[in-house]
């Protein structure tokens, strides 16, 4: 086990006026808890709201949680900020505008010591072959890419620390369906080449189906099923994830 959450939750507070007085509160995560296991890749599905994305921001430590624990095995996850990764929705925005792309996955190898400086070019390189782009990338500013090749060089970032874990949080969901199949089979081949785990938001069951080796079904933010891709997908218990299937099929 690679990763496992202990009754998780968040609470936000909803202000209002100028001098912003509590007007409320929304729990956006109620009692989570499940595990991963190394290798594996954990299909995290719901409907917009249902708080997928802020469990995916507890886990790399973007946000607190309210109350609840996040437990990395010590021996796999040494450094969070190094074997921890993650990948955003939107790839114009992932990348700083101003940073050539040569700068920004030099960063990431500087800052964790991955190479030393005179082999940094070479590692960029070596990053963006993975990736399925050539070295003329490098001299390059984000806006002069697709969103397609953007989030191939946010993808290379990622891989720059040589993490052991990623969280792909909705990574194809604003690409041309296209685009999406080539990203999906670039994730398993990475997965594979790299030993990666990931978990892998999505609202696409049908994304889900195909990259994910288990499920974990949430609504209101709280998990309402999990099980294999199997179990989830052929053999559904719960009648939110029914419903969801039913919807995707429609």
């Amino acid at each position: 086990m690679i990763l496992e959450i202990k009754n998780l939750t968040k609470t936000f507070v909803i202000e209002r006026g100028v001098f912003k007085a509590e007007a409320g509160l929304v729990k956006a995560l109620d009692g989570v808890s499940f595990s991963v296991n190394e290798f594996d890749t954990l299909g995290i599905v719901g409907e917009s709201g249902s708080g997928k994305t802020t469990l995916a921001k507890i886990i790399i430590n973007l946000i607190p949680a309210t109350s609840g624990e996040v437990v990395f095995d010590n021996e796999l996850i040494k450094n969070i900020r190094k074997d921890v990764q993650i990948v955003f929705q939107n790839p114009y925005n992932s990348l700083n505008p101003k940073m050539r792309i040569a700068e920004i996955l030099s960063e990431p190898l500087l800052i964790h010591h991955i190479v030393p400086r005179p082999f940094v070019k070479e590692r960029a390189l070596e990053l963006l072959r993975l990736v399925g782009l050539d070295e003329n990338v490098l001299g390059r500013y984000p806006i002069e890419f697709s969103g397609g090749q953007r989030q191939r060089i946010c993808i290379a970032r990622a891989l720059a620390s040589q993490p052991k874990f990623i969280i792909l949080d909705e990574p194809i969901s604003s690409l041309d369906v296209t685009i999406q199949a080539q990203m999906l089979d670039l994730f398993l081949e990475l997965k594979q080449r790299l030993r990666l785990t990931y978990i892998f938001v999505s609202h696409n069951l049908a994304v889900v189906r195909h990259i994910a080796d288990s499920v974990l079904v949430m609504e209101n933010g709280k998990v309402v099923e999990t099980g294999s891709r199997e179990e989830i997908f052929y053999s559904p218990k719960h009648p939110y994830t029914k419903a969801l299937l039913d919807a995707a099929r429609s």
